[in-house]
């Protein structure tokens, strides 16, 4: 059988964001979750979610079975969801603990929902319907402890996002702005981003040097395809490229290639950005208002 179950982080399983409460308390009965759906685009759905409790709770997204209605089968159809996601945290776990990781999460903090939750599940179909659902679980017992919410929708034919970016290097600083046409910042469009030093580049592809914003490009496209090697990010956002919160050390001298690309069911406006960093005092600014410029270099002014 195929994996049915689309997390709201990770599109490729059902593992969803943890709680930020490390040691929470929880009921379970009378569990209600409320789910509201704030807005449906192309390639994602936006949600939030509450409970009328303090509790755990299961939220997920899947296209829509063949003959069976989950409102009929509403305990066969929650048990199998929360099978599903135990068994991705089973595999999430045990990868883990062979890498000597010590500090592992619990299945109620890694996998379940608590308090107020905003998500985008994305990764999604345009054109596609979708079943987006939601219900309380006793973590314990591993089983579901309320009713089952689900809403059907049906996602766009293309992406309704007027989007560009605006691009900031200062010092060892990323700073990414999504843009509508407004000038405002949209804090609803999903991107990714990723910094790459050209000599790192270089190293792992065929291409010289002058050939690597080519090689970038697709190497880019394909890490944006895979979900478990992309971060979707929301609003903006803001990185020190210090080793700790990104796969590039920024060092004085090197070449970088920066990939932003939003993605709602297709990829948009993709650019590549270069900048030389010299150190605490490097300063770029990189502007772009063209949607059909694919490849932008843009060198310092």
């Amino acid at each position: 059988m195929t994996r049915l179950f689309i997390a709201v982080l990770c599109p490729c399983s059902l593992l969803l964001a943890p709680s930020c409460n490390p040691e929470p308390t929880w009921e379970t009965k009378d569990v209600e979750v409320r789910m509201d759906i704030k807005n449906i685009s192309a390639g994602f759905v936006e949600c939030e979610f509450s409970t009328n409790k303090d509790a755990y709770y299961l939220t997920a997204i899947c296209q829509p079975w063949t003959d069976f209605n989950p409102m009929a089968n509403q305990k066969q159809f929650m048990q199998l969801a929360l099978d599903s996601a135990y068994a991705e945290y089973l595999f999430w776990r045990n990868d883990l603990l062979r890498s000597k990781e010590q500090n592992v999460a619990p299945f109620s903090s890694h996998s379940l929902q608590y308090g107020l939750q905003h998500h985008f599940f994305t990764g999604l179909l345009p054109e596609e319907d979708y079943w987006v659902f939601c219900f309380p679980v006793d973590p314990v017992a591993m089983k579901p402890a309320g009713q089952l919410k689900l809403i059907p929708v049906r996602t766009l034919t293309d992406s309704k996002m007027d989007i560009h970016f605006e691009y900031r290097i200062k010092g060892a600083w990323d700073y990414v702005y999504p843009v509508d046409s407004t000038g405002r910042i949209n804090e609803h469009f999903p991107y990714i981003v990723t910094t790459r030093d050209s000599l790192t580049l270089a190293a792992d592809s065929c291409f010289s040097i002058e050939e690597v914003a080519l090689y970038f490009v697709l190497w880019s496209t394909e890490r944006f395809l895979t979900p478990e090697l992309a971060d979707v990010h929301y609003g903006v956002y803001a990185v020190n490229n210090d080793g700790l919160q990104s796969s590039e050390v920024f060092q004085e001298g090197h070449t970088y290639y920066t990939a932003l690309s939003g993605y709602d069911g297709s990829f948009k406006q993709t650019t590549i950005y270069r900048f030389v960093w010299t150190g605490d005092s490097c300063n770029y600014y990189f502007h772009d208002t063209d949607p059909a410029n694919i490849i932008n270099l843009i060198q310092s002014e």
